[in-house]
């Protein structure tokens, strides 16, 4: 007996260490993380069934009430586990409004209520298993469903990681299909072996891969706070929409968030956001699983109440608005949290993800109010019309052509003349004229059309680079942004190697700028991508340095050849304060080895000052604004060949 359990007792001590490591982290907050919480307690239930059914099965005194209750157990817990793993992969890849159809509802759930059904009769009419009256456990002809609806929900398991497989890194796409060949190995060996019970066994060497692998504490829940994280956010505001949902968001900003971190230093503001957030969490207790938490970044949270108790979001609006004005004693300083507050139902304020996230971002730019606000008050349609249609405007701009690339020079101090130029798309509508970047870039990543962007910015450069006006300008390379989406796909090596071999260029003359922010919360799949690109002879430069809060060990240990200034930086003219911090910054980069461009520059004064500063390059419209290809050939000629 005790051989046989020794698989089981593996398992149960497995999924203890699971269950309590993630207690102790607090990772059960989040949809997701309740989904797989869920799952890892219904196994640990079924694998406690599993060793008393085995356990009374082999006792000389059988008592068969005791021995069906356990039987009837595992199986119920074991067969449930399969379904709910499967919903949890189905959420990971936000793929969940695949399910939104109620006749698809009803067809995932019957499977699993059929088997219920079963269960319930087989006390009656032994039809799964039955215990005969020497106590000797015996499978029936019914036990084969279980393993049939086990091969069912595998199946769509599968399916859907495999259609939606772009939206997950190489690692989790991995990793989940893993789980499913490993699972049912397991399941065929146990129905052929029903002495050595390893299915359980199995089960938890495979969510011990999702814990290790996918379900990783830096990827949903933010360090600073606790909370839930943007991506988090995103995904859950975008499944709810897609499933129909009505929820209410509570957006809360510190408007003094800058001045904050400013007086009271990184490492005690981060505690003051911590302190926050755990009132917060204390605050939306009484709403349990109903209300989300979420922590955005730069002082913005986000509170979601489900439909459910959206009558009462208002009135919780005004209690931490009242809570906020009372600001915080903290080391004997009284802390005051100037908090803008605003009241967001969707979909009846706004329908679309895109909107609600710069929505916020509208909010936290707002000055001190004192108020709760509402966004119908303050939600202006016709300045959401053009985001609204960005889907139609995207589509329409590839059939008909309406994208272009701009290309904006970079002056080279040391060589006094151009040596290099950043490739900037461009979308003029014939409806609704220039379309910003600002707009179509993000609502681009939303609708999946961003790696299609991509490709093209990158063919065009690539195309332009080997033209025979681009070598007659003499320039050294082109540098092409790449947004956090594409970064994160798993196909972007290949898609870069393929387009520059199409060309026949030399890799030396594409350079690749990601942005800090980007840099600083980059994931296993983005840093394999820069790492295997920079071996095959492409550099990358770190735009926009100065606009986030980058873990510098972290930025000098990814290997940029380029730091990128932000454009703020132009602006220490006026600021004898930002003076010193751009001479540290500068010493700083040099030290790390790396070139320095700085963005932005405008004026004479300057350039003037940044060139005795020993910058590398410069960037602004100082030399030259953005120009389409025959008007950048040009310019380029004018300076280069003077």
């Amino acid at each position: 007996m005790h051989k046989i359990l020794y698989y089981d007792y593996a398992a149960f001590a497995i999924f203890a260490i699971i269950a309590v490591s993630i207690m102790v982290k607090g990772l059960t907050r989040g949809k997701l993380n309740r989904q797989f919480f869920m799952v890892l307690i219904v196994a640990l239930f079924a694998t406690v069934f599993d060793i008393g059914a085995i356990t009374f099965d082999n006792l000389e005194d059988r008592n068969a009430v005791v021995q069906y209750l356990f039987h009837t157990g595992y199986l119920f817990f074991h067969s449930l586990s399969t379904p709910l793993y499967v919903t949890y992969i189905v959420n990971l890849v936000d793929g969940i409004h695949i399910f939104k159809h109620k006749g698809r509802h009803i067809l995932m759930q019957l499977p699993f209520m059929v088997l219920v059904v079963c269960l319930m009769i087989n006390v009656f009419v032994p039809c799964i298993f039955s215990i005969g009256p020497d106590g000797e456990y015996k499978r029936e002809a019914w036990m084969n469903y279980l393993y049939l609806m086990a091969v069912f929900y595998i199946l769509v398991g599968i399916i859907v990681v495999i259609r939606y497989r772009k939206r997950l890194s190489k690692r989790v796409f991995t990793s989940v299909i893993a789980v499913f060949p490993m699972v049912v190995a397991a399941a065929l060996y146990q129905l052929q072996n029903p002495n050595v019970p390893v299915e359980m066994f199995a089960n938890a060497i495979g969510l011990l891969f999702v814990v290790l692998f996918i379900q990783s504490p830096e990827q949903i829940v933010s360090g600073t706070t606790g909370l839930n994280k943007i991506t988090r956010y995103m995904s859950d505001i975008q499944n709810a929409m897609d499933n129909g949902e009505h929820i209410t968001i509570i957006i809360i900003s510190l408007e003094n968030d800058k001045t904050l971190r400013e007086m009271m230093g990184v490492a005690e503001y981060h505690k003051l956001l911590k302190l926050l957030a755990n009132r917060f969490l204390m605050w939306g207790s009484r709403w349990k699983s109903s209300v989300e938490w979420y922590y955005l970044g730069n002082g913005m949270f986000r509170c979601v109440f489900n439909g459910k108790y959206a009558d009462q979001a208002e009135e919780f609006a005004s209690f931490v608005n009242n809570e906020m004005k009372k600001g915080y004693e903290y080391n004997d300083m009284l802390i005051n949290t100037l908090a803008n507050i605003c009241v967001l139902y969707c979909p009846d304020d706004i329908d679309d993800v895109d909107t609600v996230m710069r929505f916020g971002v509208d909010i936290t730019e707002r000055k001190y109010v004192g108020e709760v606000l509402y966004a119908k008050d303050i939600y202006k349609k016709d300045r959401y019309d053009i985001i609204r249609s960005m889907d139609v405007i995207i589509d329409r701009a590839f059939a008909e052509g309406n994208f272009e690339v701009f290309y904006q020079p970079i002056y080279s101090v040391k060589e006094n003349q151009y040596n290099s130029a950043e490739a900037l798309l461009r979308l003029h509508d014939d409806e609704y004229g220039f379309v910003s970047p600002e707009i179509f870039i993000p609502a681009a990543e939303q609708n999946g059309m961003i790696h299609k962007i991509g490709t093209f910015v990158l063919e065009e450069v690539c195309k332009f680079i080997a033209s025979k006006e681009f070598k007659e300008t003499g320039l050294e390379y082109i540098e092409v942004n790449l947004s956090v989406m594409q970064c994160m796909s798993s196909e972007l090596v290949g898609e870069v190697q393929e387009i520059i071999n199409k060309y026949g260029i030399s890799p030396k003359q594409v350079n690749l700028e990601i942005t800090e922010t980007a840099a600083a919360y980059a994931q296993t799949t983005m840093m394999d991508n820069i790492n295997k690109l920079t071996k095959n002879g492409i550099a990358f430069s770190l735009d926009d340095f100065g606009t986030g809060y980058s873990n510098m060990k972290r930025i000098a240990s990814m290997p940029f050849a380029i730091v990128k200034l932000d454009k703020t930086f132009a602006e220490m003219n006026s600021d004898d304060k930002l003076r010193r911090v751009v001479k540290d910054t500068i010493y700083m980069v040099k030290d790390m080895n790396m070139r320095i461009v700085v963005e932005g520059v405008e004026t004479e004064e300057s350039f003037a000052e940044f060139k005795a500063l020993g910058v590398d390059y410069i960037q602004g419209y100082y030399f030259s604004k953005p120009l389409p290809g025959g008007k950048f050939v040009k310019e380029v000629s004018r300076v280069n060949l003077n």
